[in-house]
């Protein structure tokens, strides 16, 4: 049975939600970033980039939620990772979570909540927060022009949904006024509709209404 670890709130809840979608059986490993478990001995030797989301498999682990998402796609063919059978739906999906994962995230919001990865110098830090902001609105402009009636790459709830509910969440947390936008309000509004998405949510203590 594979097993995943993961933090509460983290951008493991992609890969949780897109497990509990599947319906089959796995395990859980929770991590408190706050008390530092990431940089254990027992789960650097998991992960020794000391990230989640991690998903030990009966072949050997996998690290890096766009390659775990993968997996479970290939694995199962199941709404909340990515699409298979049509090349350009797994394309459009692959691009938007590349963009997700890697430059709203690895960069905007990773120079939001810590800027001392960019620069160890506290005078140039406020500078590197600020420009993460003025980036983050832009992001959320356009993910915003991004979000339809439906779901952000066609028909099928894909991990790029899950992905917006997250950074929902994030932003609510950051202050920002997400009265903005109120296409990815809609939108996060019907992925927190989806049982499977409240399952993982539950399950990993958040509160619905941080998403809301």
């Amino acid at each position: 049975m594979p097993t995943l670890y993961y933090a509460p709130g983290t951008c493991a809840l992609v890969t949780h939600i897109a497990l509990e979608e599947t319906g089959a059986p796995y395990e859980t490993v929770r991590l408190d970033f706050a008390k530092g478990e990431q940089k254990s001995p027992e789960y650097l030797a998991v992960n020794p980039h000391a990230r989640v989301p991690a998903l030990v498999t009966e072949e050997g682990t996998i690290t890096e939620n766009l390659a775990i998402l993968g997996y479970i796609a290939d694995i199962h063919g199941a709404e909340g990772s990515i699409p298979r059978g049509n090349a350009y739906e797994t394309a459009r999906a692959m691009q938007l979570l590349s963009w997700l994962s890697g430059t709203v995230h690895g960069i905007a919001f990773a120079a939001l909540f810590r800027p001392g990865r960019f620069s160890l110098d506290e005078a140039v830090q406020k500078g590197i927060t600020e420009g993460a902001h003025a980036n983050l609105t832009s992001h959320f402009v356009e993910l915003d022009d991004l979000c339809g009636a439906g779901w952000l790459a066609g028909d099928r709830f894909t991990a790029a949904d899950s992905y917006a509910a997250v950074f929902y969440r994030w932003a609510r947390g950051a202050k920002f006024d997400l009265g903005l936008y109120p296409r990815w309000s809609a939108l996060v509004g019907r992925v927190i509709d989806r049982p499977a998405v409240l399952r993982a949510i539950a399950a990993e203590g958040l509160k619905l209404e941080s998403f809301a």
